[in-house]
């Protein structure tokens, strides 16, 4: 509610300013005019202004204006589109979003995203409760896409319920060549607007960007 209350008034103060900046505008605008005219009226015949002068001074004092106005409808644009994305990621709660790092044991078996490179000599997928003490490492085949990990540690028993941290260590020449991320589908149980970033919780706590999101779909009945 905290942030909630600032960005309103943050959103308060900038729609204040850009109003006080418009009617500032306008009322200095009246007045060039005023004055413009008050000029013409009782300029020396003689030796008139040129007339160029005038529309030049008038042209820029205008597209100022305009600029002006321009900034303050593109900025109410954007505060709408801002609104109107969070109102349609709100539709994404109770489904489960596909992001990378971690994944939740709940008592069935776990899908996990491996996306073993064709090359690799031999993979590894490591299995970390969030506390980073490792729970297993299993062996997969170069080219799989998944695996289901029924939820067993290195001993063959089962894991608590809750979130764990999951990396594949990819082989090649005998040698630990690269460690890549695992993708798992979580539940969406949030989503939030903090410093300009929509930001979702998924279930377990996890919190991920709306950019990191690879892949949407129903909840499993």
């Amino acid at each position: 509610m905290e942030v909630a209350a600032t960005n309103l008034a943050q959103t308060a103060d900038l729609t204040s300013g850009q109003v006080s900046d418009a009617a500032s505008l306008s009322g200095d605008f009246e007045t060039f005019l005023k004055m413009l005219t008050t000029q013409a009226q009782n300029q020396d015949p003689f030796n008139p202004v040129d007339a160029t002068e005038y529309a030049s001074q008038l042209a820029s004092f205008s597209t100022v204006e305009q600029q002006v106005l321009t900034n303050g409808l593109l900025t109410e644009l954007t505060r709408l589109a801002t609104g109107s994305g969070l109102e349609r990621l709100a539709g994404w709660i109770g489904m489960e979003a596909l992001t990378m790092g971690a994944a939740y044991f709940d008592g069935a078996p776990v899908e996990l995203v491996t996306q073993v490179p064709e090359d690799a000599q031999s993979a590894v997928l490591v299995i970390r409760g969030a506390d980073g003490s490792l729970k297993n490492r299993i062996a997969v085949g170069a080219g799989d896409e998944s695996y289901r990990w029924d939820g067993t540690d290195l001993s063959g028993a089962t894991v608590s319920h809750g979130i764990y941290e999951v990396e594949l260590e990819v082989y090649r020449e005998d040698t630990l060549d690269e460690t890549r991320e695992v993708g798992a589908y979580l539940r969406v149980d949030e989503v939030a607007r903090l410093d300009d970033v929509n930001i979702l919780t998924l279930r377990g706590g996890v919190m991920r960007e709306v950019a990191e999101v690879t892949a949407l779909r129903n909840a499993a009945d």
